[in-house]
C-alpha cells in the first residue's frame, strides 16, 4: 500500500469540519473523543480499541445533521435516535464498519449494550467498554458548565456518576472516571484544548489514496445529507469531475484526487445555516456573504491535511472564474490549474442537472447552452466544456449511477418515524421525495416549499441560499437560466 496520508490528519480536518456545524456544539465532540480516551485507557482498553474510541466519538452524534437539534441539550434528548441513524450514514463504508455498531450502542446503558451486541454477533468484550467510555464522557460533556470554573464542577461530575452507577454505568467504568478526575491537567485540556488527537499511542495508521477517496465519502455525507435539497450533490460532482480528469489526460492518481476534491469541496458550506441554503426568498447581503465564505472555509480545513496540497486548491476555488470574478479569492487563469477548472465545470454541470424543489433538472441541450454561454463569458474552461459536450452520456451516467447511491444511503439513514430524528411529516415529505425519483435523471426532489423563480441580481431577486452557494453558474443573458440558476450548494 502506498502512503498518501494519515488518519491523524484526516481526523484532525475532520474535527474542525464538525465544529462548522453548530456553534452551540462547537468542540462538544472533541471534548467527548479526550476524555473517552482517557477513561478507556484507565478501563485497559489496547491501542487498536483507543483508536476506535477516538473515531466512533468524534461521530457519535453524526446523526445529528439530518435531524433538526440545534443544542447540545436538544442532540442529547435524541441522542439513541441519533446514534441510529449516524450507525446507518456510515455502516456501508468500509472504514467504518467496525465503528457504526459502536456509535449505535454508545448511548444505551452497559447492561443494553451487552444484550444489543450479542444479539448482532459481536464480541460483547471490548466493544461494550469503547461504547460505555464514550457514553459516559458524552453524559460528562453534555453535562458542564461552560461558564463556570472547570475545577469546581469536577467534584459534582463526580457525585453524578455515582449516582447512576450499576444501571447506567457499570462499577468498572464509573471507577475509571474517578481515577481519571483526579488529575487536573485533563480536567483543564477537556474545557480549553481538547486536542485529543495528540494522546493517539502506538504507531499512527497510514491511509492509500483509494482508502482516503472512501474515507472521505464520510464527509460528503455530513455536507449533502443536512438537506433533501442537496442529499447527493458532492456525490455527483465527485463522479463527474472524476470522469472528466479522465478524459483530460489527468495521471490516475490525480484522478482519484480529484474525486476527493468532489467530496470535499462543500465542506466549508457546514457553517452556512440551513436557514439561509433553504431560504425561499430573497436573500440579504449580508445572508449573502455568509454564502460566500463557504469555499474559503473548505479550503481552511483542507489545507493542512498531509497530502492535500492540490486537493485543497481544487476543492476550495470551485466558484473561482478565470476572469478573476468569482469568490472568494478573486483568483484569475493565470493561478487555475486544470484540477480547478474541472472542478468548476463539474459542480456547474452536476448542480444543472439535478433535480431541485422548484425546477426540473437541465435536458443535455439546455446544460450545455449554459455552460457554453459561462464559456463565451470567460468564467470557465472551454477545453474543459468541448470534452463534456464530446463525451456527455458517459459524465452524466456516472453522475447519475453516484448520486443515486448516495440518495438511497439518505433515505435509509433517515427513515425512522422517531420525532426526535425527523418529524414524521418531514421524514415522508422527504422519503417520499427521494423513494419517488429512481429516474434517469437520479433521485427526483418535489417539494411544497415554494421556492420562487429568480431574476438576475442577487441583490434584486428572490434567488435562495442554493442559488447564490453556486453562483459560478449565474447565466446573465439567459433569461431561462435566471429561473433555474439556483445552483449547488
Amino acid at each position: 500500500m502506498k502512503h498518501f496520508t494519515t488518519i491523524r490528519s484526516l481526523l484532525q480536518a475532520l474535527a474542525m469540519a464538525m465544529n462548522l456545524i453548530n456553534p452551540d456544539v462547537e468542540n462538544h465532540h472533541q471534548r467527548t473523543a479526550y476524555l473517552a480516551y482517557h477513561i478507556g485507557a484507565e478501563m485497559g482498553l489496547e491501542t487498536e480499541d483507543l483508536h476506535k474510541v477516538i473515531v466512533a466519538a468524534l461521530l457519535h452524534d453524526v446523526g445529528s445533521v439530518i435531524g433538526k437539534q440545534k443544542s447540545v441539550a436538544e442532540i442529547e434528548e435524541n441522542r439513541r435516535e441519533i446514534a441510529v441513524v449516524g450507525a446507518r450514514m456510515i455502516c456501508d463504508l468500509k472504514p467504518f464498519e467496525d465503528i457504526s455498531y459502536i456509535i449505535e450502542g454508545c448511548q444505551n446503558s452497559y447492561r443494553e449494550n451487552e444484550k444489543y451486541l450479542e444479539e448482532r454477533g459481536y464480541d460483547a468484550h471490548p466493544a461494550v467498554e469503547i461504547a460505555e467510555a464514550i457514553h459516559m464522557a458524552d453524559f460528562i460533556s453534555a453535562g458542564w458548565q461552560e461558564d463556570g470554573t472547570i475545577l469546581n464542577q469536577a467534584a459534582k461530575i463526580g457525585k453524578l456518576a455515582e449516582q447512576i452507577r450499576g444501571c447506567e454505568f457499570s462499577d468498572r467504568a464509573v471507577d475509571a472516571f474517578l481515577r481519571v478526575s483526579k488529575r487536573e491537567f485533563i480536567w483543564m485540556d477537556f474545557a480549553l484544548n481538547p486536542s485529543f488527537l495528540t494522546y493517539f499511542t502506538g504507531e499512527m495508521h497510514e491511509v492509500s489514496l483509494e482508502e482516503t477517496v472512501e474515507l472521505t465519502r464520510l464527509m460528503s455525507r455530513i455536507i449533502d445529507f443536512r438537506s433533501p435539497f442537496t442529499a447527493m450533490h458532492s456525490a455527483g460532482v465527485s463522479a463527474s469531475a472524476k470522469e472528466l480528469a479522465q478524459l483530460y489526460g489527468l495521471s490516475d492518481e490525480d484522478c482519484l484526487k480529484m474525486e476527493i476534491a468532489g467530496n470535499l469541496h462543500d465542506v466549508g458550506k457546514l457553517r452556512v445555516p440551513n436557514r439561509i441554503l433553504e431560504k425561499p426568498g430573497k436573500l440579504t447581503d449580508e445572508e449573502f456573504n455568509i454564502i460566500k465564505e463557504h469555499p474559503y472555509y473548505t479550503r481552511l480545513i483542507l489545507k493542512d491535511v498531509e497530502g492535500f496540497e492540490d486537493i485543497a486548491n481544487w476543492a476550495g476555488y470551485h466558484h473561482e472564474k478565470l476572469t478573476g470574478n468569482g469568490y472568494p479569492f478573486h483568483l484569475d487563469a493565470r493561478w487555475l490549474d486544470a484540477g480547478s477548472r474541472i472542478m468548476a465545470v463539474a459542480d456547474i454541470f452536476t448542480a444543472i442537472t439535478e433535480e431541485r424543489p422548484y425546477r426540473k433538472p437541465m435536458e443535455k441541450e439546455q446544460a450545455l447552452k449554459v455552460l457554453k454561454e459561462n464559456v463565451a463569458r470567460g468564467d470557465i474552461d472551454d477545453e474543459i466544456v468541448v470534452l463534456l459536450d464530446k463525451n456527455y452520456e458517459r459524465v452524466n451516467e456516472a453522475r447519475i449511477k453516484k448520486s443515486k447511491e448516495e440518495g438511497k444511503r439518505y433515505f435509509d439513514a433517515g427513515k425512522t418515524d422517531t420525532d426526535g430524528i425527523m418529524t414524521k411529516e418531514q421524514g415522508g415529505k422527504d422519503n417520499a421525495r427521494i423513494q419517488a425519483g429512481l429516474s434517469e435523471q437520479g433521485f427526483q426532489f418535489i417539494s411544497g416549499k415554494g421556492h420562487r423563480e429568480s431574476g438576475e441580481d442577487h441583490k434584486r431577486d428572490g434567488r435562495s441560499g442554493m442559488d447564490l452557494a453556486a453562483d459560478n453558474g449565474a447565466c446573465t443573458s439567459s433569461s431561462f437560466f435566471a429561473s433555474i440558476s439556483r445552483s449547488s450548494s
